[in-house]
């Protein structure tokens, strides 16, 4: 290996997996303790996350996060609005499953680490995610349905399945 490929390489390496940031799990190259935590909520697992304050053991946030969606969630010390009560803030946004990173829009201040915990409890898994509004439909008319349908005939559009070979 010449010494051109192997940074091409890293570059390689770091632009396909480095802009993955909110995964389940984390980022393989960035992820740590103050990194963002993402929670994914799937038909089988629906997730509720909860922020409590153990000094009163109430609970700030509570998100029943929606099926095929994720919650990603980042806390940033000394930037909330009371140094005592609330020093640091909590940002978070509400993301589909298949976005790996954008902006967090929503924030509200929390108590510092030492003072807060996230609850992760799942749901009944009797959820289903809604339906692409744009998804193509049944056909059931006999206008939409194409012209191999028909008594006349005509020729398909798709390959044989039982084939098993491209044409």
């Amino acid at each position: 290996m010449n010494k051109a490929t192997m940074p091409l390489i890293t570059l390689l390496l770091v632009t396909t997996t480095g802009c993955q940031m909110y995964t389940p799990g984390g980022n393989p190259f960035f992820n740590g303790p103050e990194s963002a935590a993402t929670y994914q909520s799937t038909a089988e697992v629906p997730k509720t996350v909860t922020l409590l304050d153990t000094r009163s053991g109430e609970q700030l946030f509570v998100m029943e996060i929606p099926v095929g969606k994720k919650l990603v969630i980042d806390f940033l010390k000394d930037s909330g609005d009371n140094e005592v009560l609330t020093p640091d803030l909590m940002m978070w946004e509400v993301f589909p499953s298949d976005v790996s990173y954008g902006p967090l829009s929503n924030s509200m201040t929390v108590p510092n680490g030492w003072s807060r915990r996230l609850d992760v409890t799942f749901r009944e898994s009797s959820e289903y995610a809604h339906p692409i509004a744009d998804r193509p439909l049944r056909v059931d008319e006999v206008n939409d349905q194409p012209d191999w349908w028909t008594i006349e005939g005509g020729e398909m559009d798709t390959t044989d399945p039982s084939n098993g070979y491209d044409e």
